[in-house]
C-alpha cells in the first residue's frame, strides 16, 4: 500500500496563503540540493533506515490531490514555491519514515505557508481531503512542537485504511525560505514525539548545511 504521506503531505505542505515574501530573495536550490536534505541516515536515530523511494515533486504534482489543481498551481506562483523533493524510508520493525522539503523564493513566502499549513490542519477541509484519499475515522490532533528551525508545528494523524489504523507523527518546520516536515507512521501507540524530533532535527542540519554550501558558493543562472 501506498503510505498515507506519499499523497496526503503534498496536499499539507501545499495549502497557503495566496501572497509570497515580497524580500530579498532567497539562496536559489537545486533538486540535488533538496534531494541531499531528504535522504536521511540511521545515525542518531532509534532505527535503520532502509530507502525505498524517493523524487522530486513539481508544482503540478504536488497540487493534484486538491478538487482544483489550477487554483493551487496560481497560488504556488504567488508563494514563489521554486521545488520540491519527498523521500520514503521503511524501517525495522514496520514503521515508516517520510521526509520531505519544499523550497521558496524568499523567507516572508515560506512563513506564509507554513501559517497556511497550520489554518489547514486544523479546519475542516483537511479531514475532508484525507476522507478522499481512501482514508476513514480521520482526527488531527495539535500536538506540542520542539523548536526546530525558525518556525515548527506538530502534529498527531490517527486514520484508517481498509479497516487497518495507522498513527503517523508529523513536523513541519521552516528555515528560511525552505519547508521541511518529518513524520513517522506506525501501529498506534507505538512511536513517540522524540523519534520523529530525531528525523526533523537531522533535517535541519542538513538544511543548514546546504544553505552554508549555497552562501559560501553561489549557484550561476
Amino acid at each position: 500500500m501506498r503510505w498515507f504521506w506519499g499523497s496526503g503531505i503534498a496536499m499539507v505542505l501545499a495549502v497557503a496563503s495566496a501572497c509570497g515574501g515580497g524580500e530579498k530573495a532567497a539562496p536559489s536550490l537545486s533538486d540535488a540540493d533538496l534531494k541531499a536534505i531528504v535522504m536521511m541516515t540511521s545515525e542518531g536515530l532509534p532505527w535503520t533506515l532502509v530507502p525505498q523511494s524517493d523524487s522530486a515533486v513539481s508544482n503540478e504534482e504536488s497540487a493534484q490531490p486538491f478538487a482544483d489543481p489550477t487554483k493551487w498551481l496560481d497560488n504556488y506562483r504567488k508563494w514563489g514555491r521554486t521545488g520540491g523533493h519527498m523521500a520514503t524510508f521503511g524501517v525495522t520493525g514496520g514503521n515508516v519514515v517520510q521526509a520531505q522539503v519544499e523550497s521558496y523564493e524568499s523567507a516572508g513566502g515560506a512563513k506564509k505557508a507554513l501559517a497556511g499549513v497550520r489554518d489547514f490542519m486544523i479546519s475542516g477541509e483537511a479531514l475532508h481531503a484525507y476522507a478522499n484519499l481512501g482514508y476513514t475515522d480521520v482526527k488531527i490532533e495539535v500536538m506540542d512542537a520542539a523548536k526546530i528551525g525558525d518556525d515548527s508545528s506538530a502534529y498527531r494523524l490517527v486514520v484508517s485504511m481498509n479497516g487497518t489504523p495507522f498513527d503517523t507523527l508529523v513536523i513541519m518546520f521552516r528555515r528560511g525560505a525552505v519547508l521541511a516536515q518529518a513524520s513517522v507512521g506506525a501501529a498506534p501507540d507505538t512511536t513517540g514525539s522524540a523519534d520523529v524530533e530525531a528525523l526533523a532535527n537531522q533535517m535541519d542540519a542538513r538544511i543548514r548545511a546546504v544553505l552554508s554550501g549555497q552562501a559560501a558558493t553561489p549557484q550561476s543562472n
